[in-house]
């Protein structure tokens, strides 16, 4: 449940209005977004470099553009928009030239899709930056918490960042950053390339193996909220009137053995068998407590995240057996 504090009428332009751009919509979270919006009577542009998936049951059209070209990105964006949801990123670091490819898409990327917009003008910029720009792995972390990125993927997007204030200063552009904490969600189609992310990758271990082995004790924690929590929220930042960063977290930490263990209790209800879970007995390294502070977000935009953890690790196993 979400209940907005800033003006209605604000909010209705742009229901009224509704035609929103989301990068990397047929993506993990993006396509969550896409469905989302679509859902909710917005007319759905979805920016991918190739359609290779269909999302079932919506409406949206298709500008295929890399937006690590700015000329093809300018070809392709034709119109203004009245809002655009910048989701596309990079992540896959075990990849070769993930540094390279990272900065391309993450920083450069944003650059050019942000200079393609505003040749025609977009109304408000989302953007789903992430809470790794901290580098804080424990400890109360809010928007004020200094900046220590450790690896690629939060240094590029924190230098996206910067750009997006940059174009809001010189395109005059309404913008929202969230950084983002560990979103989850059964996947909307099989071919998605991120089963490397913690929920995905203990079902499908749990379904190909038959067993879960973590790599550690899994004592460390992380904050996980729902994408339907991140797409409801994200609908409602349109009404919001300050062009600012706000944390989009649950608040609420899990250790990484729990989550391996409502991936087992899952299991075994649903096939009626026992799932070995075991854990890395060496690993002998204590962690802290981490909590990722959204007060700044319940004080526009007050939200009560859902606990969905079961439910999405069923729709995964779901998925996993067709």
């Amino acid at each position: 449940m979400i209940q907005m504090k800033p003006s209605i009428s604000h909010w209705m332009q742009y229901r009224m209005r509704g035609k929103v751009l989301i990068t990397g919509g047929l993506g993990n979270l993006g396509s969550w977004l896409s469905v989302h919006f679509a859902n909710q009577g917005f007319d759905v542009y979805v920016l991918t470099r190739k359609a290779k998936i269909q999302l079932e049951g919506i409406s949206y059209n298709i500008i295929e553009a890399d937006i690590t070209d700015l000329a093809t990105l300018k070809s392709q964006i034709k119109t203004p928009f009245d809002m655009c949801i910048h989701a596309a990123s990079f992540n896959e670091h075990f990849l070769e030239d993930y540094a390279k490819k990272a900065l391309l898409i993450n920083t450069l990327g944003t650059r050019n899709l942000l200079e393609a917009l505003c040749v025609h003008g977009v109304k408000k910029f989302i953007y789903m930056s992430t809470f790794h720009v901290y580098g804080a792995n424990d400890g109360h972390i809010t928007e004020e918490t200094p900046f220590f990125p450790k690896n690629d993927y939060a240094t590029t997007h924190l230098c996206a960042e910067y750009y997006v204030k940059q174009f809001a200063f010189t395109c005059k552009l309404d913008y929202t950053i969230f950084r983002l904490t560990n979103s989850y969600g059964c996947p909307l189609n099989i071919k998605t390339d991120k089963w490397y992310l913690v929920v995905n990758d203990l079902v499908k271990s749990a379904h190909e193996c038959g067993k879960i082995t973590l790599k550690t004790n899994g004592k460390a924690q992380r904050d996980f909220i729902w994408m339907g929590d991140v797409c409801r929220i994200v609908e409602a930042s349109l009404s919001f009137q300050d062009s600012t960063t706000y944390n989009l977290s649950s608040g609420k930490s899990f250790k990484i053995l729990d989550i391996a263990r409502i991936v087992q209790a899952v299991y075994e209800k649903r096939y009626q068998k026992p799932l070995a879970l075991e854990i890395n007995a060496l690993d002998n390294l204590c962690y802290e407590d981490v909590y990722v502070d959204n007060a700044k977000l319940q004080n526009i935009c007050n939200f009560q995240v859902e606990d969905q953890l079961h439910n999405e690790v069923e729709k995964i196993f779901q998925l996993l057996d067709k």
